[in-house]
């Protein structure tokens, strides 16, 4: 059983964005990983398998697709596909689109998108700038980047920018209720106590939420719940009983009939499952 999640620092080598093309992994199939900088899938054409945070994401043809800092995920398959990688430093992306992003994670984090498309139009720029010794190349990269992930928003996002203005409120409530799930979600697992730590009653939290992501507030909560324990679950040797107990359950017993029933399976299956699978090579 693995212990440790590879971590990948530093592989932009002190470069804020890098392009590659898709091919580069054909040859080569990465493992399991995690980066600390987000990483954009532009595809022209062909066929992408990713895994992220265990979910299997299937691009056909033209798509976009995205992973997270910190998100759990790896290659699983590659065909006759033609695009590039984008890789950019969280702190170069502007905060307002980061938010977005973070939103859509575990949720909607690829989509489809016409050959054609104006995003497919950047990378070629990118690859004219770098040829060209006279262009301050840092600048042209950073804005070129921004500009990718502007559209690539436009397209996953399922509320355009206009909504978000509109429910700027309850967009803010959201973005705070997900960063609080992320501290407090071993101890804290009930709306009400989400909805007193931002002051407001848990009806407004669930509708808020729901508004801006499509799902109520304790979805997420079981979502970020679920997410962990199938990290514990694959990447380290913990049985059951001490998942749970790290998760913040007192009874495993009642722990394994909340994974089952969310999951449709149980933990030791999840693990047997995925153990199998890590140990798959395409």
């Amino acid at each position: 059983m693995k212990k440790v999640i590879p971590s990948h620092h530093n592989q932009l080598e002190n470069s804020a964005v890098k392009l590659m093309p898709l091919s580069i992994f054909h040859e080569k199939q990465a493992e399991i990983h995690r980066d600390d900088h987000y990483m954009f899938i532009l595809q022209q054409k062909g066929d992408f398998v990713i895994e992220i945070d265990f979910k299997r994401i299937e691009l056909k043809g033209s798509s976009l697709c995205f992973a997270g800092p910190g998100q759990i995920h790896q290659y699983i398959h590659q065909k006759d596909n033609e695009g590039w990688f984008l890789f950019v430093e969280a702190e170069l992306i502007p905060e307002s689109y980061r938010e977005i992003l973070d939103l859509h994670q575990w949720l909607h984090q690829s989509s489809a998108v016409m050959e054609n498309d104006i995003i497919f139009d950047l990378p070629p720029l990118f690859e004219k700038a770098e040829n060209d010794p006279a262009l301050p190349i840092a600048s042209i990269k950073r804005a070129l980047a921004e500009s990718a992930v502007g559209i690539m928003i436009s397209k996953i996002s399922s509320v355009d920018t206009e909504g978000f203005k509109h429910h700027a409120q309850r967009y803010s409530i959201t973005r705070q209720f997900k960063k609080l799930i992320t501290d407090h979600f071993r101890n804290t697992k009930q709306v009400q106590q989400y909805a007193d730590f931002l002051n407001i009653t848990p009806l407004y939290l669930n509708e808020a939420v729901k508004d801006v992501t499509g799902y109520p507030a304790s979805f997420w909560i079981q979502q970020k719940v679920l997410w962990e324990a199938r990290r514990l679950l694959f990447y380290t040797s913990m049985d059951v009983k001490q998942v749970a107990f790290e998760l913040g359950y007192d009874d495993p017993v009642y722990f394994s009939r909340f994974f089952k029933k969310r999951t449709g399976m149980t933990a030791l299956q999840f693990r047997a499952k995925n153990h199998d699978l890590s140990h798959h090579h395409h």
